[in-house]
C-alpha cells in the first residue's frame, strides 16, 4: 500500500513537471509572437521617407563652427539634361522620377504661387517666359543646340534648349563671388555649376543631422571654395538654385526629397 503511494505521488509530481514546462514554453512562444507581431504592425520609419540620407558619405565641409555635407553630380553628357516645368503640376519627385525615368533628379528654381518661373525658363527649346530683370537672379544655365552648358549674366543670343534664370551668381570666370544680402537664414542648398570643361555639376549643400538645414546663403561661395579642394571639380561658373524645403537631389547614393512641392526639376537620364 505504501508503495503504491509513493508511485501515486511520483507520478503526480511527474505531472507537475510537465505541466510546468508546458506552460514556460508556451509564454516563450507567446512572447515571441507578440514581439514579431509587434515588428510587423509598427515597423521603423525609413530613412528614404524622412528626406534622410541612408549611406554615409560626402564631402565634409566646415564654416566657422558649423559643419556640413556636400554631395554632387558630375554629367559629362550634356546631352543627358533635361529640364522640364512642374509648376502647375505640383507633383511629388517620386512621380516625376517614376513617370521621366530619369536617372537623377534636382530641382529648379524659384517660381510664383499663382504657378509659373519668375525669370526664364526655357523647356525642350520652348519658352515659358522671358528673361527679367533682377538683382538675386542674375544667373541663367543654358543648354544651346550643340550641347554646350553655360552659366551667364545675360540669355545666350544663340537658339537654347534649355535655359533657367535664378541666382545669386555664386562662381563667376573660376572667381568666388562675395554676397551682400540684406536677409538671409540657414536651409539646405542647392548649386548648379559648369566646369571648365564644358561640364554641368549638380551640388546639394546641407546639415547631415536636419537635411532641410544647411549654410546660409552668403556663406554658399566660401562652402563652394572648400567644395572645390577637397573634389577637386574646377567650378568655372556656378549659381544657386531653389533651396531648402522646395529643394530635392537625388542621386545614386542618396535621396533628400521636398517638403514642399517644386516649380522644375532637372531630370538627368
Amino acid at each position: 500500500m505504501l508503495k503504491y503511494l509513493l508511485f501515486l505521488k511520483m507520478k503526480a509530481l511527474k505531472l507537475i513537471i510537465a505541466f510546468s514546462l508546458l506552460g514556460v514554453t508556451a509564454v516563450l512562444i507567446f512572447n515571441s509572437y507578440i514581439r514579431q507581431k509587434n515588428k510587423t504592425e509598427t515597423p521603423e520609419p525609413s530613412p528614404e521617407v524622412l528626406g534622410v540620407p541612408t549611406p554615409k558619405g560626402g564631402i565634409e565641409i566646415k564654416i566657422d563652427e558649423r559643419s556640413f555635407l556636400a554631395r554632387y553630380i558630375l554629367v559629362e553628357n550634356t546631352q543627358d539634361i533635361i529640364l522640364l516645368p512642374n509648376f502647375e503640376e505640383k507633383q511629388t519627385s517620386q512621380a516625376l522620377l517614376e513617370q521621366s525615368g530619369c536617372r537623377f533628379l534636382v530641382n529648379g528654381g524659384y517660381y510664383a504661387q499663382e504657378g509659373y518661373p519668375t525669370g526664364l525658363f526655357i523647356t525642350q527649346s520652348k519658352t515659358l517666359k522671358k528673361h527679367i530683370a533682377s538683382s538675386l537672379s542674375d544667373g541663367v544655365y543654358s543648354i544651346n543646340d550643340f550641347e554646350t552648358p553655360r552659366i551667364t549674366r545675360l540669355t545666350p543670343q544663340d537658339p537654347l534648349r534649355v535655359a533657367l534664370q535664378n541666382g545669386p551668381m555664386l562662381i563667376e570666370n573660376d572667381a568666388i563671388l562675395k554676397l551682400n544680402l540684406k536677409r538671409d537664414e540657414e536651409a539646405r542648398r542647392m548649386v548648379v555649376g559648369v566646369t571648365g570643361s564644358n561640364q554641368t555639376v549638380f551640388l546639394v549643400v546641407y546639415d547631415s543631422s536636419s537635411v532641410f538645414m544647411g549654410p546660409k546663403l552668403a556663406d554658399l561661395p566660401r562652402a563652394l571654395e572648400l567644395f572645390e579642394k577637397s573634389s577637386q571639380v574646377d567650378l568655372a561658373d556656378a549659381m544657386n538654385l531653389d533651396g531648402g524645403n522646395h529643394s530635392v537631389f537625388i542621386s545614386e547614393d542618396i535621396n533628400l526629397r521636398e517638403l514642399s512641392p517644386i516649380g522644375s526639376y532637372f531630370c538627368i537620364k
